[in-house]
């Protein structure tokens, strides 16, 4: 990985060290997809904000307070604190802010479980303001969005790169219908590509954080079709 790659280096270094072996299961990329649209999904993604570590909340913080007059030409009102600590089904961790945003207003099929807030970069025509920022800088895109913003709809899950279904989300609980599979861009299409061409930018940057070619490996190369096994307690786990 270059320097300049990310604005998270420190995470992007735990994250290879993690991820250098990670299993990714070639049969679940076959599922068929369709890229979002702004203007269909509003960013709905981006409803409870994104969970990051101790390293990447700092660099958020100091992003924010940094360039705050360029936060504010995007009509973001920033809150003097943009991480704060949380907890999820009994495990803690850092969060970015939220604020209120009325997503069923926008769109007709907003899951009934999702709450009606967003991230506090999420700009009012429901671009991301991080995103934004890169490109004014001449960056890339996600070199200030924390990885697993622009990882969505695929997700690190116990040492393993997945591509969940309704069927297999491990964020399904009895009071709670799932995370993943139910955002826009991780809903099954029937009249779009596979998830393998869908997602082929977000696995070619994975995939030079990594140092692997993860678009060959979701078309089956290098490695076998493993199917993957959730064990009993996944669901304990963010």
């Amino acid at each position: 990985m270059r320097m300049g790659f990310t604005a998270f280096e420190e995470s992007a270094a735990g994250l290879r060290e993690h991820l250098k072996h990670a299993k990714l299961y070639p049969k679940e990329f076959e599922r068929k997809l369709s890229r979002c649209s702004l203007d269909g999904c509003h960013g709905m993604c981006c409803y409870g904000g994104v969970s990051v570590d101790d390293s990447t909340a700092a660099v958020l913080q100091r992003l924010a307070t940094d360039r705050a007059s360029d936060f504010r030409k995007m009509e973001l009102d920033l809150p003097a604190k943009v991480v704060g600590p949380t907890e999820w089904r009994g495990t803690p961790g850092n969060i970015t802010a939220l604020k209120p945003r009325p997503f069923r207003s926008l769109m007709g099929d907003y899951p009934a479980h999702f709450e009606e807030t967003a991230c506090v970069f999420l700009m009012n025509d429901s671009r991301c303001g991080l995103q934004v920022l890169a490109n004014r800088d001449g960056k890339h895109p996600w070199y200030y969005k924390p990885f697993s913003c622009w990882l969505l709809p695929i997700k690190i899950w116990k040492s393993e790169i997945h591509l969940y279904t309704d069927e297999t989300d491990p964020f399904r609980f009895p009071d709670y219908e799932g995370f993943t599979s139910r955002t826009c861009c991780g809903r099954t299409s029937e009249s779009g590509l596979s998830a393998a061409e869908v997602l082929k930018p977000e696995l070619e940057y994975l995939g030079r954080l990594l140092g692997r070619d993860l678009v060959a490996e979701a078309n089956g190369a290098a490695i076998g079709q493993h199917e993957p096994q959730l064990k009993s307690d996944a669901k304990q786990e963010l």
